[in-house]
């Protein structure tokens, strides 16, 4: 994240994230065989997305400064992770083993 993160910034993404798992998941359920452990994986996503945007609910009357760092950090976590899941649903796709689910 950038040095512009707030709380809003960060409620803006999670949303979106969420939005884009939902459709994701959408996606995998239409797919072929072998889509149990994609949907496993968008699963994990979403209860991380979760438990960050609950975190940032918790914190609402904590001042921004003392959290920022924290759940900056947790952000970058689930994009790192989300990040490398979609490199292997392209690696697959490319390989031909799987449909694409994005």
């Amino acid at each position: 994240m950038t040095a512009d993160f707030t709380m809003e910034e960060l409620h803006r993404r999670l949303a979106a994230l969420d939005q884009n798992l939902a459709a994701a998941a959408d996606r995998i359920l239409e797919g072929g065989p072998a889509i149990a452990e994609r949907q496993r994986q968008v699963e994990v996503l979403r209860l991380r997305s979760s438990l960050l945007r609950q975190r940032l609910i918790d914190a609402k009357s904590t001042p921004w400064d003392d959290i920022k760092a924290s759940l900056q950090a947790d952000w970058d976590g689930l994009s790192e992770n989300l990040e490398r899941w979609m490199k292997d649903i392209d690696k697959d796709f490319q390989s031909g083993r799987r449909e694409p689910t994005l």
